[in-house]
């Protein structure tokens, strides 16, 4: 009995040790500034020459795998990333919140009309620290108090916003400084998330924090300054505000006072996580209302921290070529790591093909990478090519246009243009860039009985079906959507039928598969047959 209560003892005095550890005081840096980036998703960072910030993580925090608030778009995170909270305390449900449009209210008000952020606990707590809010959306300012703010500035070039931003701040020193970007998500938008010139947008400003932080020391601030670097969501393809890792996943980068060094955080974190620790690592205490946490691991000590294994870059972006040879490259960056990959849809480890250089596809392949240094692997990058040109269009389709808000009754409508394709695409199809639908049939082969899974991924909606019977409900507006569903199918032939509507903003349709011996795939001419 003694030696239960001894252990007892031991244990509570444990647990109220961690916990006084957990509440000590923050570093009080004397100047915080928080950098975002507009769609700045963890396989951007991963992907893109980011040398500052690669030196940020070596020398700081990095949370690689934060996840941001669903719907994935910048009105609800940009609230959370300053709030601490989510969408169920802030209001702030999607892109279409204002004011005086809401669905429901903020379970707390502050002095404006909206769910107090990390301006108002500064302005409660430290009333002479003085803020500035530097931003290129002009959107942003509508979700915060920016009666509070002591200089704003608003600008439509993001270049403008980042170095206005720090004259101001090598001018004034304020104790709190916000920059947000949203040249990056254009970038995403108009190029694809998955492409050289998103990557290049992304290595522009991280040029900027480099010479910003590089100044900062010069000037001998640094040692006083906490730097945060994230983004209010990632992106898929031309698009987001699906529930994709790829849209979801954030990294958060800190760096300066009080921040260990070489720590990644592998402890769930989450958008509404930034707030909160901004304002620790400044000395002010977050309100209890939001969910946010303090991340405490930024400034432990790194005991055992694994190593930051950037996922390789494979190009081109997966998608549809002509039938020339397609040259595979890949890299990755910041270590000198090796890169293994596969071909024939197997998992990818240090025991696969090393990556030497580049190499041809003459037909469609699955590249499957991974890249490994000291023995740790990276998150797998997946990348699928199919090579146009080889086989017979099998692909019937049929053009339609109009405004739709959904999959449209074909039957009821006349085409305007008719024609055959290799694959359940856009790229074959002559089409304006707004307001039309599609409606593709062929026949589909199936070689073993069993239970096949189906997948639309589409830009705007998709309804899909086979023999008749829908199985993936994909339908109504909305960016980059993946749905699924299932149905047992017998061997031999069955007729597919897709049908796609384009809204506006962003154009997509892949269908993929996977069953019996047909591991998850887009499918290709190879399953068709006429």
């Amino acid at each position: 009995m003694k030696r239960f209560l001894w252990v007892v003892g031991l244990s509570y005095l444990a647990i109220f040790n961690s916990c006084q550890t957990e509440n000590k005081k923050g570093p009080e840096a004397r100047h915080v500034i928080l950098i975002g980036l507009d769609a700045f998703s963890s396989r951007g960072l991963q992907k893109a020459s980011t040398p500052a910030m690669n030196e940020m993580i070596a020398y700081g925090a990095l949370a690689l795998h934060a996840r941001c608030v669903v719907p994935t778009v910048s009105t609800p995170n940009w609230t959370a990333m300053l709030t601490g909270a989510d969408p169920l305390q802030t209001g702030v449900q999607d892109n279409s919140w204002k004011r005086d449009n809401r669905n429901w209210e903020p379970v707390i008000t502050g002095r404006e009309d909206v769910y107090p952020s990390i301006l108002s606990w500064i302005k409660d707590q430290k009333p002479k620290a003085r803020m500035h809010f530097f931003y290129e959306w002009d959107d942003l300012s509508r979700m915060f108090e920016m009666s509070l703010v002591d200089k704003e500035y608003q600008s439509d070039s993001g270049e403008d916003v980042f170095d206005k931003a720090v004259e101001s701040f090598f001018a004034d020193k304020p104790e709190f400084l916000f920059i947000s970007i949203d040249e990056t998500d254009a970038a995403g938008h108009k190029y694809g998330h998955d492409t050289e010139d998103y990557y290049a947008s992304l290595s522009k400003y991280d040029k900027k924090i480099g010479d910003f932080i590089a100044r900062l020391k010069s000037e001998g601030l640094m040692d006083e300054t906490f730097i945060m670097v994230t983004g209010d969501h990632g992106g898929i393809d031309f698009g987001h505000g699906g529930t994709t890792l790829h849209e979801l996943e954030i990294p958060i980068i800190c760096y300066g006072k009080g921040v260990s060094k070489g720590t990644i955080i592998s402890k769930p974190c989450y958008i509404y996580d930034v707030a909160p620790t901004l304002a620790w690592a400044m000395g002010v205490e977050a309100p209890g209302a939001g969910i946010g946490r303090i991340m405490h691991e930024v400034f432990r000590p790194a005991t055992e921290s694994p190593a930051y294994v950037p996922m390789p870059k494979v190009l081109p972006a997966a998608g549809t070529y002509p039938a020339d040879p397609l040259e595979i490259t890949m890299d990755a960056d910041g270590l000198e790591v090796n890169i293994y990959y596969t071909l024939d849809g197997t998992n990818p480890d240090a025991g696969s093909t090393l990556y030497t250089g580049p190499f041809k596809l003459s037909t469609g392949a699955t590249v499957r990478a991974v890249s490994v240094y000291n023995g740790q692997l990276s998150r797998e990058e997946q990348v699928q090519y199919r090579i146009l040109g080889g086989s017979l269009p099998m692909v019937h389709w049929k053009y339609f246009e109009g405004k739709f808000e959904k999959v449209p009754d074909f039957a009821a409508l006349k085409p305007i243009k008719t024609g055959k394709s290799e694959e359940i695409s856009l790229l074959e199809l002559p089409h304006r860039e707004d307001h039309f639908a599609v409606l593709f049939t062929t026949g589909l082969k199936i070689e073993k009985a069993g239970k096949y899974t189906f997948y639309t991924k589409s830009d705007d909606g998709s309804v899909l079906w086979i023999n008749g019977v829908k199985v993936v409900d994909n339908d109504g507006s909305h960016g980059v959507r993946i749905r699924k569903g299932t149905i047992e199918l017998n061997s031999g032939l069955h007729q597919l039928e897709v049908g796609y509507f384009e809204d506006y903003m962003g154009e997509l349709i892949e269908v993929w598969m996977e069953g019996p011996g047909i591991h998850k795939q887009i499918l290709t001419s190879a399953f068709f047959h006429q």
